[in-house]
């Protein structure tokens, strides 16, 4: 093609008919440049392709990464249900004086020893950030609740560090002066581990405790930040049901 272009150009040029040649010359620049626009345009048209092929992958694998973070905050919440119902017991406990039920106080004290963390580490989203793809994503609303969403995380974290202190630096040493850890861990089918027996000959004093005043207020002080924790995830759950309503919506558009 290129060899039939150049003998055209040159049968004009030697028989010196130059405006022709100079028509065909700017015919022939033409035809390159739609060529080359022509070749922009499927080699742009391909890159959005892929680049749609890409979101579209990463907005199923956030979608599977929040679904996933739901069901992890709502098992924590069901868990620190099960820790205030426990708190709450041993109060009820001790306005009845109801001490002599051994088995069911420790099953309630070991109940209040758990301390739910948030284990999700939504790899997706840390890969969006670190590798830059999330500019990938059109949806300035998504992007904006992405953006937001490793601060939502902190501020819920926080409550559960002071939750998890509180309980390992002064809830559980109060119960030591009174009770026997090992006959807690024994006799309960809460917590997941099974210890040795050991005997002792040290009587557990439940009444004791239930009337310290330390204890009390560290009951109260746990169930303040339990109840704090829960109101905190029930948020992330909202913003992370709001992001993959997003998602869907998001989706949806590339069917």
């Amino acid at each position: 093609m290129i060899k039939f272009f150049r003998k055209i150009r040159q049968k004009l040029l030697s028989e010196n008919k130059f405006s022709k040649y100079l028509l065909y010359a700017i015919g022939e620049i033409v035809l390159v440049v739609i060529g080359i626009l022509i070749a922009l345009q499927i080699n742009n048209t391909n890159e959005r392709r892929l680049e749609r092929f890409e979101e579209i992958k990463l907005l199923e694998n956030l979608k599977v990464d929040f679904q996933q973070t739901i069901r992890e905050f709502q098992g924590m919440n069901i868990n620190r249900d099960s820790i205030l119902f426990a708190n709450y017991s041993l109060t009820d406990l001790k306005t009845k004086g109801d001490f002599n039920n051994e088995r069911k106080i420790d099953t309630l004290l070991a109940t209040t020893f758990i301390c739910p963390t948030f284990n999700g580490k939504s790899s997706s989203l840390m890969m969006l950030f670190n590798s830059g793809k999330i500019n990938i994503l059109k949806n300035e609303a998504l992007k904006t609740l992405l953006f937001s969403w490793p601060s939502e995380i902190e501020d819920m974290t926080e409550g559960e560090i002071d939750s998890k202190l509180i309980t390992y630096n002064f809830y559980i040493p109060i119960i030591r002066q009174y009770v026997n850890i090992s006959s807690i861990t024994r006799t309960t089918t809460i917590l997941p581990i099974k210890i040795r027996n050991r005997d002792s000959a040290i009587l557990n004093d439940y009444m004791g405790l239930l009337n310290n005043r330390e204890f009390e207020n560290l009951l109260y002080q746990l169930e303040l930040l339990t109840l704090d924790n829960i109101q905190e995830t029930k948020s992330l759950i909202r913003i992370a049901e709001s992001i993959i309503e997003i998602i869907n919506s998001e989706l949806e558009q590339y069917k």
